[in-house]
């Protein structure tokens, strides 16, 4: 991966839509337009984990996908699931990079330019949808806010997964600090599932196009290695298809969160109060010592089903979390999972929920919570598939929180930090 030292140049102008209007009814128009010719695949490299990893034996290269590329990352769904309680939030995502002056006269930490971000947007899912006229951008650098933030505004459709990305070019740096936020309304459902009627639905002969992606592996997500068969061979007896998708999905993540004896339930790097992002070692790492975080045991999920050749995969979100000593909520990142069920759609999933049951031995004959039938999945705003956004040639920092950018020039990581904060502004009133 390349290091945020050594930014590749800016490869991004290609293929994206350059706005010179409110970004807002630009992003509208894109979306009743036909797609954009796909652009390669290719995930961001994977990122510098808290500790170093085992080195994991080589993944198999991936094939050229046959998925039909679209504005959308899911249909709604059809029986046996169907979403219900709908709520409309306003959240916004900000993103710093700065650096504190050590001496006097130090204040050139800082020299880019040709900037690049690129924040990932999942416009429309299963279980979400973004109104693109309420996407809005701001800029500041040096402490001063930029008065064109919609001019150096960009969007990008027909990504990996559907996903799009809003990118932003922010103006050459010589200095300490610069800093942009993403704006945005989303509305999200609930989900509800028959589970009855959801272990009757058999094998498909083939996976839908637009679910292929979803089998393939990616970074961190390893699914396809040795070790993984293994497992699933383990799990299943061999005999994966004696039973429909609906109970092996059950089986594979009921045995998958067993296979961890300790989990960060956080997964977040914190500094100095400051949060930079996720905490993430990877699927195969993490399962090969049995400790990870949150972020890592999702991870695992995806590659074993994915292994199974179930479609799966992370979202990576937000939502607002209570403090651990009783505190005000608070906004953060967290992943959670959806695997596809044929004929229905993508069923949510959420490990952190599923811990303390894993344990006590469930059932898969029995309801679990916050799979497939979730209450509060209204409450998680989806930001993206996987840990960051599919540009190709744009990297994240070294915690990743869903965001990648480019550039040219040099940053003295001695002394600078990147920070990311996530405020819920809209409490998700009721549709």
């Amino acid at each position: 991966m390349p290091s945020i030292g050594n930014l590749l140049a800016l490869g991004c102008k290609r293929g994206a839509y350059r706005v010179h209007m409110l970004i807002g009814a630009a992003i509208a128009a894109l979306l009743i337009a036909p797609p954009a010719k796909a652009p390669a695949t290719t995930t961001a490299p994977a990122t510098a984990p808290a500790t170093a990893p085992p080195t994991p034996p080589a993944a198999p290269a991936p094939q050229p996908s046959a998925a039909t590329f679209t504005t959308i990352s899911g249909r709604p769904p059809e029986l046996p699931l169907k979403r219900v309680d709908p709520r409309i939030w306003e959240a916004r995502f900000d993103a710093s990079l700065w650096a504190p002056s050590l001496r006097k006269g130090d204040t050139v930490t800082l020299q880019l330019s040709n900037i690049m971000v690129w924040m990932p947007m999942v416009l429309q899912s299963t279980w979400s949808q973004v109104d693109p006229t309420s996407i809005k951008t701001e800029i500041w650098v040096q402490g001063a806010k930029h008065n064109a933030a919609a001019q150096r505004t960009s969007f990008r459709q027909g990504l990996a997964q559907g996903m799009a990305a809003v990118g932003i070019s922010i103006p050459d740096t010589q200095g300490q600090s610069l800093k942009w936020n993403v704006t945005w309304f989303e509305q999200c459902w609930s989900s509800v599932v028959d589970e009855t009627a959801a272990a009757r639905i058999t094998w498909p002969a083939e996976w839908p196009a637009e679910v292929q992606e979803s089998l393939k592996p990616q970074p961190g997500i390893e699914s396809g290695h040795d070790d993984f068969k293994k497992f699933v061979d383990k799990v299943t007896g061999g005999n994966l298809r004696s039973v429909t998708p609906w109970i092996a999905a059950k089986e594979l993540v009921r045995a998958t969160m067993q296979a961890y004896t300790a989990v960060d339930a956080d997964g977040m790097r914190i500094e100095n109060g400051f949060p930079r992002g996720l905490v993430v070692n990877g699927a195969w790492a993490s399962m090969k010592t049995g400790t990870g975080s949150s972020h890592d045991v999702a991870a695992a999920c995806v590659a074993v089903l994915r292994t199974a050749g179930i479609p799966a995969r992370v979202v990576l979100g937000m939502t607002e979390l209570q403090g651990s000593s009783g505190g005000a909520a608070r906004s953060r990142l967290v992943t959670w999972c959806e695997f596809f069920l044929p004929g229905a759609g993508w069923v949510p999933f959420n490990p952190n929920d599923l811990r303390g049951g894993i344990r006590g031995g469930l059932s898969v004959e029995r309801p679990w919570p916050s799979f497939g039938t979730w209450d509060e999945l209204n409450e998680f705003l989806p930001i993206c598939y996987g840990f960051s956004a599919p540009i190709p040639g744009a990297s994240s920092m070294p915690y990743p929180a869903g965001y990648v950018w480019t550039a040219h020039g040099t940053i003295d990581m001695s002394t600078a930090s990147d920070t990311v904060t996530l405020q819920i502004l809209g409490r998700g009133r009721p549709k």
